[in-house]
């Protein structure tokens, strides 16, 4: 038998298929992996481009309450106002010191605006259950430059104690505020005027595209290795190397063979 004989066999054919199919698995997941490399690169890109750009006045990058456009992550805007004395705590963060919280301050802006700035990370006391230490804001009339981060997602069923918010979700601050609170950004603090004691400064963040590209190849290695392996094996079995296994007819039981003689009667 010809191996285009063989390859054309049921059998093989059922092989065939399940190779293509493994093949085209393989490649969706090369280009899933391509994907993410793209994203990581775009978000790299961002970083770069938009936390080296000139201070702008923060109605200038975000005009409405409401505006958010991921375009603007990281710009770094300047705003006026004074500070609310009540201050929040976001809990369980990761910082230097290991799990502590970051403190949110809401400033209060001429217009009735209030936005929320993140004056970094302190640490937790022996339990975890509130700050070791508590900033204090700057009184008066203060000035502030921070670089815009999209505010987080609200984790439903997860609580805090008074003081404490779980997540930095915007929309939930309103009730804190005495004004109409930004809801699609918040600022990491870079600098305040006249300064004040802050949390942990925030550093410049380091981003990294990941291993996306060798795993994207592997993959495509997979993919061709499949076709190989079904090559080598057609072949192998062509030149009688190895002989297909024959199905083996199960042996009838004697409740069966007897079973069979009472119907026959």
């Amino acid at each position: 038998m010809s191996v285009w004989r063989l390859a054309a066999s049921r059998r093989w054919l059922g092989i065939l298929g399940f190779t293509l199919a493994f093949t085209v698995a393989c490649i969706g997941l090369g280009q899933w992996q391509f994907d993410r490399r793209a994203s990581a690169q775009a978000a790299i890109a961002l970083l770069d481009k938009n936390y080296a750009a000139p201070t702008a006045p923060l109605s200038e990058v975000v005009e409405t309450v409401d505006e958010f456009d991921a375009a603007e992550k990281w710009r770094s805007v300047r705003l006026s106002g004074e500070y609310d004395p009540e201050v929040l705590y976001v809990r369980t963060r990761s910082g230097a010191g290991g799990i502590g919280f970051e403190q949110l301050a809401l400033l209060n802006q001429a217009d009735g605006t209030v936005f929320v700035v993140n004056r970094g990370w302190v640490p937790a006391n022996g339990d975890n259950s509130a700050p070791a230490t508590t900033p204090p804001l700057p009184t008066g009339a203060v000035t502030v430059t921070a670089h815009l981060i999209p505010g987080e997602k609200q984790i439903v069923g997860r609580t805090a104690p008074a003081g404490q918010i779980a997540t930095i979700h915007l929309a939930a601050i309103d009730e804190f505020a005495a004004g109409t609170v930004f809801r699609g950004w918040y600022g990491r603090v870079a600098t305040e005027s006249p300064s004040a004691e802050t949390g942990a400064a925030w550093a410049r963040p380091v981003l990294g595209e990941g291993p996306h590209l060798s795993y994207a190849l592997q993959w495509y290695v997979f993919a061709v290795m499949g076709f190989f392996g079904y090559g080598w094996a057609l072949r192998k079995e062509h030149r009688g190397d190895v002989t297909p296994t024959p199905k083996v007819r199960k042996r009838a039981s004697d409740e069966d063979i007897e079973d069979r003689a009472l119907d026959a009667r």
